[in-house]
């Protein structure tokens, strides 16, 4: 039975170590990523292949078109469609939809996009000018309004949020799922973009941001959640939160969720980079994690050291 939600408009409870669901966050057979590929580049929208690609591409780019299959089993078709709705009406910066689909699979279906391709790249060394323009494209995000998708609080979509951690930290994953829902427990909820910064999921042609691409899997949950992973990835490069906070609207910051919030996203950040990252960010976010919240810091530990 699934626990109650305070209301629609703000969080419940967490489903804490996925007790309420399980949701799948592997990756997509890849058979069923060539036969969907191969689909989607017999759209009339793609506009043919600019060079070669792999085997094994996800995106596929023409001219000025690119292709995008799914290629992880938590990924959602209707997410892709909700980002072109609020491209239409609430002038989000994302790559226009100019075609979609899905294939039928040997287990289920997969789905196609074909998008307006835009050149760029993410700001490796976040500037004031970059932090503030996704500062504010995060408020429009949230602005935009609920039009639907995977809740932080319904079944399973804790583990989908923290699936690295899930998996890279099983011994501490319990932990920090339950430290999460203490903090987000009551919070406003709003449609979130859940996986974009300055070095990630953005392009930039200097200090002009191009657009924001792939929204995570969590479509509704606690704004300050956008602001803190963004943070969490882009602190170690050199960000600072005033420009990004700025661009938001300083107003609209709810400071104390905030702080709470990106401890956790640290954490999270951490355990990600330690198995697949920069040393040098591994570095910082461990520094930054003992001397502003120690105590979530042994959470961090792999599994075969813990």
């Amino acid at each position: 039975m699934s626990a109650a939600r305070s209301s629609p408009s703000t969080c419940g409870r967490l489903d804490v170590d996925d007790r309420r669901g399980y949701i799948p966050t592997g990756h997509v057979p890849d058979t069923e990523i060539a036969e969907t590929l191969a689909t989607a580049l017999k759209s009339a929208a793609f506009d043919g292949l600019a060079g070669s690609h792999s085997s094994e591409a996800t995106v596929v780019y023409g001219h000025r078109t690119a292709v995008k299959v799914q290629h992880r089993l938590h990924e959602r078709f209707e997410t892709a469609l909700r980002m072109e709705s609020r491209r239409e009406h609430a002038g989000l910066r994302v790559p226009a939809l100019l075609d979609s689909g899905t294939v039928e699979t040997a287990s289920g279906p997969r789905w196609w996009l074909v998008l307006e391709k835009i050149d760029g790249s993410p700001g490796e060394h976040p500037t004031p000018s970059q932090q503030r323009q996704v500062g504010e494209q995060i408020r429009r995000w949230h602005d935009a309004g609920d039009q639907g998708g995977l809740r932080l609080d319904d079944p399973g979509a804790l583990g989908v949020m923290l699936g690295s951690a899930r998996k890279l930290t099983p011994h501490t994953y319990p932990a920090i799922s339950r430290i999460l829902d203490q903090v987000c427990a009551g919070q406003p909820m709003t449609a979130i973009h859940g996986d974009v910064a300055v070095g990630h999921n953005a392009l930039f042609e200097g200090d002009e941001l191009r657009a924001l691409l792939d929204p995570g899997a969590i479509e509704v949950g606690p704004p300050m959640l956008d602001l803190a992973w963004c943070l969490a990835v882009d602190l170690p490069r050199g960000a600072h939160p005033r420009w990004l906070l700025e661009g938001y609207g300083i107003g609209a910051v709810d400071q104390d969720a905030l702080d709470a919030l990106l401890s956790l996203m640290v954490l999270r950040r951490l355990i990600d980079v330690r198995a697949e990252g920069p040393a040098e960010d591994a570095r910082w976010l461990t520094d930054w994690l003992a001397a502003n919240a120690p105590a979530l810091l042994p959470l961090a530990v792999p599994a075969d050291r813990g």
